[in-house]
């Protein structure tokens, strides 16, 4: 008996052990297509402020993004979505953390 319900807490270990790699998207970075959906998906489905949702999207989230200054960081923000009120914020902490 007791090696059964060992064997059951064993199993339901690595069940939620990987279902929770798998969740989390495991090792692999999300790709987003556009701006405006990564920061969606971080503001709406993972409660992150809009200056923060768009940092972790320019620093994680789109590819090609390499801005130096914080003039091109903010040009690309505006033409991407716009965030009056979030980019020159956001435009600061990813130059500070890339």
């Amino acid at each position: 008996m007791r090696a059964t319900f060992a064997r059951l807490a064993l199993i339901a270990f690595a069940a939620t052990t990987v279902l929770g790699a798998a969740a989390c998207g495991g090792t692999e970075e999300e790709i987003y297509a556009t701006l405006q959906e990564c920061v969606t998906d971080h503001t709406v489905n993972e409660g992150f402020n809009e200056t923060m949702a768009i940092t972790i999207c320019l620093t994680s989230h789109l590819e090609g993004i390499n801005f130096t200054t914080q003039t091109e960081c903010e040009a690309y923000v505006t033409a991407n979505g716009g965030y009056p009120d979030s980019r020159v914020a956001a435009c600061a902490d990813y130059l500070a953390n890339k």
